[in-house]
């Protein structure tokens, strides 16, 4: 930079310094809390501003088992349970000398503080309530006065939904996306999408996709017209044998993002430097957000990590001259290692999920350049940050911590959560704690340059306008909680399912006699948490338990989902002094062989688990004669899993469920079975597997 470019760019920085001042004094606390109110007079006094209600009648949608507005009343109410709940469910001492570690105890007790914590919350959330519809409706407004009047909010209530033919998939979209959309073919389909040219020709000559079938494979060639015209997604048909194409994808889309955004910042900056006046920036020129880092990608485990970043490497890398700062420390860390081997004995599914290098606590910047990439870049000069929920969250950090950062995430404009249904076998905590921290107004001024700020940033709208893309390999309750609540695009909403679901049970070895046990249904007045929480732990306890205790049959395992409901159970066997054991997922390796040996010998007739223990250790178990599950798994596998230990002529397993259990359900007895156990007025049904 010369002494003229130097001398420019001190008067601009001090110009936009000046001019925050002026703004922070004016308003003070006002602009940094900024909301859509601060619109209204702006919305009554535009005479264009339309004032039309969103059309809610063309509601074509499939209705599902468990509607959106339960997902999110049931992630919001065991959120706001009181706290004499959790205290009975995690308040008895241990002086019994049971069987496990000192880890699970610990986990008990921080989960009861931050239980309590939220709890605190609850009366200012239910104070927040009555203006939240008028806050929505302002939204809504705000998006149309600036955006024209086709805009809607994806996420509000009754927004209609309308299904798009597909061969492949069902694919259900908001009134705001287009329905001319097609799948991608050729070169040009993707230079039409506004895909950078360059990027185009690199995507021709890393696919190994034949020609003849189209530039992309089926899964990419259906995703990328929504993806790449930034609509949320919702795909739950991620697998491992399309996981390598969806990574491939992912990373496409995420380097033109990262390299438009530099081009268009690049070009502005040259013509503000052939500006005579530093204070004549337009506002086409505003291009930018509070910070720099624009992608934030969670992985749940550095294996998935490692083969992201490789295809963003090969991407972002073109011509001759390639350059990587500090891959060799990435592959050190990140990489498999040399010694690195399958762990026969599991199953394939685990073998692929846990292979490589599977620990879940890491963060990695990753910062774009011509004709080089920079890895472990400070996030405040990253463009793409690439992290796991537990990682994220340690820098994030809580109210009353030392030392907290989470300005870097103020303009992220493209949000992934890839695998993340693992993250249900995590701590979903975490994940939520970390977006809630999203597209904040900063509490440091020291990365921003205010005069090239984006409107909608200044004006506190970066939610609305940030692409949202969430892939699992399965529908979950909290997953579609988690899209209805924070995925609110003015683009627009897709939903994409396969069309149908294959059972498991012709996968099971050996003849069991399975029966599936409908609890009551839900009460008038009952809430939805109270009837999944304390009516399926009393159905248990007055329906299932006793005819156990009543049998000759030993060697009972019973799983239990949800870690919460396990020690509740945990705790009621111990105030009634029945023999068992536990494993958990915080269960030591001392712990696990010695509960193994045991439960075989015969010496406990219970053994409670979790299925968590299963999807990170997959053990067999030895003479196993019966198996309940407390609630429908959330992998269809570990009903599997456990069912294919029921080797004895005679083996039964019990499986409980709800009318609102049909999004699992259906993973294990397929659809037209799962329709006959929800809608059959019996609710005791036997399936014998042969």
């Amino acid at each position: 930079m010369n002494k003229s470019q130097n001398g420019f760019a001190q008067k601009r920085n001090r110009s936009s310094f000046q001019r925050t001042n002026k703004l922070l004094n004016k308003h003070g606390k006002a602009y940094r809390s900024q909301d859509v109110k601060s619109f209204k007079k702006r919305k009554h006094e535009s005479s264009t501003a339309p004032n039309e209600a969103i059309d809610t009648t063309n509601n074509s949608q499939p209705q599902p088992v468990l509607s959106q507005d339960h997902y999110a009343e049931l992630l919001g109410s065991l959120k706001k349970k009181p706290r004499t709940y959790y205290e009975e469910l995690l308040g008895e001492s241990s002086e019994d000398g049971e069987s496990g570690d000192e880890i699970s105890e610990k986990v008990e007790e921080n989960t009861v503080a931050s239980l309590s914590e939220q709890d605190e919350d609850e009366i200012s959330y239910d104070e927040s309530e009555e203006g939240e519809e008028e806050e929505e409706e302002d939204v809504v407004d705000y998006l149309k006065l600036n955006f024209g009047s086709d805009v809607v909010l994806s996420s509000k209530e009754g927004l209609s939904q309308s299904n798009v033919p597909h061969a492949l998939y069902r694919i259900q979209k908001t009134s705001n996306v287009s329905d001319t959309m097609s799948d991608v073919k050729t070169l040009t389909d993707l230079l039409n999408l506004g895909i950078d040219p360059a990027l185009v020709n690199k995507w021709s000559s890393i696919t190994k996709q034949i020609k003849s079938k189209g530039v992309m494979k089926p899964v990419s060639s259906t995703l990328f017209p929504y993806i790449a015209a930034g609509q949320d997604i919702l795909f739950t048909d991620s697998n491992f044998e399309n996981q390598a194409e969806l990574i491939k994808l992912l990373a496409f889309h995420c380097v033109n993002h990262a390299l438009k955004t530099r081009k268009t910042v690049l070009k502005n900056n040259s013509k503000i430097s052939g500006a005579e006046d530093a204070d004549s920036i337009s506002d086409d020129m505003r291009d930018q957000g509070f910070t720099r880092p624009k992608i934030l990608v969670l992985f749940p485990f550095r294996n998935v990590a490692h083969k992201f970043v490789h295809q963003v490497l090969k991407i972002a890398l073109t011509g001759s001259k390639k350059q990587v700062s500090n891959k060799k420390r990435f592959e050190d860390e990140y990489g498999p290692g040399e010694s690195e081997k399958p762990n026969l004995s599991k199953s394939l599914s685990y073998q692929r999920t846990f292979l490589g290098n599977n620990d879940d606590f890491f963060t990695l910047g990753v910062a774009f350049a011509k004709n080089s990439v920079k890895l472990y870049t400070d996030f405040y000069s990253s463009d793409l940050i690439v992290a796991s929920p537990l990682g994220l969250r340690s820098v994030v950090g809580a109210p009353g911590d030392k030392e907290r950062d989470y300005d870097f995430l103020s303009s992220i404009e493209v949000l992934s959560l890839f695998m993340s249904d693992v993250f249900l076998m995590q701590n979903w905590e975490h994940l939520l704690h970390c977006i809630d921290h999203l597209n904040l107004q900063p509490s440091s001024t020291n990365h921003t340059d205010f005069s090239r700020v984006k409107q909608w940033a200044l004006d506190g709208h970066g939610k609305y306008f940030r692409q949202n893309l969430v892939f699992s390999s399965l529908a979950a309750a909290q997953i579609s909680a988690l899209f209805g609540k924070e995925c609110v695009s003015h683009r627009g909403l897709v939903k994409i399912y396969p069309h149908s679901y294959k059972d498991i049970l012709s996968q099971i070895l050996y003849s069991v006699r399975q029966v599936f046990s409908r609890m009551r249904d839900r009460k008038e007045g009952e809430s939805l948490a109270d009837y999944l929480t304390t009516g399926r732990y009393q159905y248990f306890v007055d329906n299932v338990l006793p005819r156990l205790r009543g049998s000759d049959i030993t060697n009972i395992v019973i799983v239990i989902p949800s870690y919460y409901d396990f020690i509740r159970v945990r705790n009621y066997f111990k105030r009634e002094n029945l023999k068992f054991s536990q494993l958990s997922e915080y269960s030591s390796n001392k712990t696990i062989t010695n509960v193994r040996r045991d439960f075989a010998e015969g010496t406990v007739k219970y053994l409670l688990t979790t299925e968590r223990f299963f999807f990170f250790k997959r053990y067999k178990l030895q003479n196993v004669q019966q198996v309940v599950f407390y609630e429908c798994p959330v992998y269809a596998e570990c009903y599997l899993h456990y069912l294919n230990m029921l080797s004895n002529e005679g083996a039964v397993s019990t499986l409980l469920y709800s009318k609102l259990d049909g999004e699992k359900l259906v993973r294990v007895v397929g659809e037209r079975q799962c329709k006959q156990l929800l809608n059959s007025p019996q609710s005791t049904h036997v399936l014998m597997s042969e």
